[in-house]
């Protein structure tokens, strides 16, 4: 009788296949360099995961490095609203324009990784969901706002212009002519 288990074998290959899975090999690669079927390697990979999905210190790491993670992106929106401050102060043209244009878009997909990691997490709920989902809605609205509104009137046209590739609509640019 043995002590060894007598799938020791198998987890060995688990690990081997796990390294190099993290090293960002694809699952043929892996299967290539261990000379085991691409088949193989999946079945070894979905145990594998399915062995974290049960171990309750993965589960707690893996909820640690989300709560850094997350903490992280709350610092980059913060870093950049901090920007557009900075640059509002500035003497306004088509360059701070640009800035603040692109410091604003930043911020909207920061916020849309951020809720969308939190949401595959499953740490929200309906209701929370709802409330995340109508504040970033009014958040892209003031957004939308600043960029139809508060640019100048070159500045307008290139945006609209870039506006209506997004969504697919025209967008209305009105021109006033203001007398200094």
């Amino acid at each position: 009788m043995t002590i060894v288990p007598v799938e020791s074998g198998r987890f060995e290959l688990m690990e081997k296949v796990v390294d190099l899975w993290s090293e960002s090999k694809t699952e043929l690669q892996i299967a290539r360099e261990l000379g085991i079927q691409r088949k193989v390697v999946l079945e070894l990979l979905g145990d594998y995961r399915a062995a974290l999905a049960t171990d309750p210190m993965a589960r707690d790491m893996a909820r640690d490095h989300l709560a850094k993670l997350i903490t992280h992106y709350d610092k980059l929106i913060r870093k950049f609203y901090s920007l557009v401050r900075d640059l509002e102060d500035i003497n306004f043209n088509h360059q701070v324009a640009g800035q603040i244009n692109a410091a604003l878009k930043a911020i909207a997909e920061l916020e849309a990784r951020r809720l969308d990691l939190i949401q595959k997490a499953g740490l929200l709920e309906s209701g929370d969901l709802g409330d995340e989902l109508a504040a970033m809605e009014e958040k892209q609205d003031i957004v939308m706002d600043i960029l139809r509104n508060d640019l100048c009137t070159d500045c307008k046209q290139k945006v609209a212009y870039k506006l209506s590739q997004i969504s697919g609509k025209a967008e209305v640019i009105s021109s006033e002519v203001v007398d200094v």
